[in-house]
């Protein structure tokens, strides 16, 4: 996938975290039975979902975090995270159109590349990863390889291992 696809992605899915822990203030919805139901919609736990969208926050900002980026910063916190209409998000950050169109384009880049690096991408393993048991978990390559090296007894040269079997026929 390309950077600029991952970043959609998870943006999706960071706006639909936002209005569903703003709309969850716990409070009744009326039914409307003229409507057919839009079904089964599975959302994490509160407080992972909170943890998803503080993620993206940090790891945007920190994609952009480079000096001569102070506009593609602003543009990522007016346009991306608080949600601000075209025009307007153009006005607040001051630049002309053509180069908010060209830092969007530069921002969905370097922030879904970043995504994608540390872990935000895909939001299903994002969310599936806590909730699985240590050992269930998918090993690093690093672990696994530890975990190979244990399991395969050691060959060599008997003697040299102190076996019980050498040191009776030695005595």
């Amino acid at each position: 996938m390309k950077a600029a696809e991952i970043f959609d992605e998870c943006h999706a899915r960071y706006r639909g975290l936002r209005k569903w822990l703003k709309d969850g203030s716990g409070s009744v919805r009326a039914l409307d039975l003229g409507t057919p139901s839009s079904g089964y919609q599975w959302r994490p736990d509160r407080a992972r979902a909170c943890e998803y969208i503080a993620d993206f926050e940090r790891i945007g900002r920190h994609a952009l975090r480079r000096r001569e980026w102070k506009g593609r910063l602003k543009l990522f916190n007016v346009y991306f995270l608080r949600g601000a209409e075209y025009q307007r998000a153009i006005r607040l950050v001051g630049v002309a159109e053509g180069t908010f169109d060209y830092w969007y384009g530069e921002v969905k880049r370097a922030v879904g590349a970043e995504f994608s690096r540390t872990g935000l991408f895909p939001p299903a393993r994002y969310f599936r990863s806590r909730g699985l048991a240590a050992n269930d978990r998918p090993a690093s390559p690093a672990a696994a390889i530890a975990r190979a090296d244990e399991q395969v007894p050691q060959q060599g040269n008997a003697q040299s291992e102190g076996h019980p079997q050498d040191v009776l026929q030695e005595g």
